[in-house]
């Protein structure tokens, strides 16, 4: 089972920061069991949850790490989201689910309230 897992310490974020982006982050890393699959970072700009660097490489993976940093800043209160599309692997992911949408990208868009 895939297994998104928040960040917790705070050494850990600015390692896999390492000095690149300014201001607080969080994070989650990805595993399968105990398997390591990765880390993504993102900040919170309340409205918008900014996804900013993806270490994962698994397609499927890097939906769902995206999708758990929007989720969480949904959870803060953010109503809209952006990837940063230096980031390849962003850049791909906004490609085939955002396509045509402009930044920052109503969260609605990748979520629906269930009925």
């Amino acid at each position: 089972m895939i297994a998104m897992r928040p960040i917790l310490e705070q050494d850990v974020i600015d390692l896999l920061n390492d000095g690149r982006f300014e201001g607080e982050l969080d994070g989650y890393v990805v595993m399968e069991g105990s398997n390591y699959l990765g880390y993504i970072l993102y900040r919170l700009e309340k409205p918008v949850v900014r996804v900013l660097d993806c270490g994962v490489e698994n397609t499927a993976c890097i939906d769902g790490a995206v999708r758990a940093c929007v989720a969480a800043g949904q959870n803060a209160g953010c109503t809209c989201f952006s990837v940063r599309e230096e980031d390849e692997r962003l850049c791909k992911w906004r490609s085939i689910f955002c396509k045509g949408e402009q930044d920052p990208v109503p969260i609605d868009k990748i979520f629906s309230l269930c009925k």
